[in-house]
């Protein structure tokens, strides 16, 4: 049995740790302009390059071709492009706002033998891709954005950018449709590994829950 006034001692060192992973209001207002600045540059950014700076038509989003490289729809290609030039944008800003306070794109993994969720460094996710073992990355999940208090796991925000194709304002939440986390949202499953209901950052739009 835990002596009472150890018991308080714990119940009071809890909940410091607690309150330190909460973002300071005027700190989260400053990270989410910049990242719904960096959004909205993507978009701008890409339709520039790709569609003479207007917005793909409904069918052209829908569109399969040899888009960069690879066949796919056009709004996946469209898509990727702008999270390229979203997360750069990121990385650059974040830098100076949280200095060794936030990743970009990092990768937690979930151990078998300890029943428990890691981090895996951008190393160690190279060399599994460059050696094709693409198995092992199965069941990770690698949100765009995590604000942290200098570790992965003490998260203070977490965002994923979206760029709807068709429909702005309609950047949902992807639902896995198969592997472990089969019927569950993204959103569902990061809060469930980083303690942390997280947000979408949208072109146009902001952040939405």
């Amino acid at each position: 049995m835990i002596p009472p006034a150890a018991q308080r001692v714990a119940e009071v060192g809890a909940s410091v740790a607690a309150a330190a992973r909460v973002l300071d209001a005027s700190e989260r207002a400053r990270i989410e302009r910049e990242l719904a600045e960096c959004a909205d540059l993507a978009r701008f950014e890409v339709l520039e390059r790709y569609m003479e700076g207007r917005p793909p038509t409904p069918e052209e989003c829908h569109e399969k071709g040899n888009f960069g490289g690879r066949y796919r729809t056009r709004a996946m290609f469209l898509g990727e492009e702008m999270h390229r030039v979203a997360l750069a944008c990121a990385e650059s800003r974040l830098k100076v706002l949280r200095p060794g306070g936030f990743s970009v794109e990092p990768r937690y993994t979930y151990n078998q033998q300890t029943r428990k969720w890691e981090f895996m460094s951008a190393e160690k996710e190279a060399m599994l891709l460059d050696e094709g073992c693409f198995g092992e990355l199965r069941g990770t999940i690698k949100p765009d954005i995590v604000i942290h208090l200098g570790n992965p796991f003490l998260a203070q925000a977490v965002y994923d950018f979206k760029f709807p194709c068709v429909k702005i304002d309609e950047g949902r939440w992807c639902e896995y449709t198969r592997g472990p986390h089969q019927g569950r949202t993204q959103s569902d499953v990061y809060k469930g590994v980083l303690s942390i209901t997280p947000s979408r950052i949208l072109p146009r739009i902001g952040v939405m829950p």
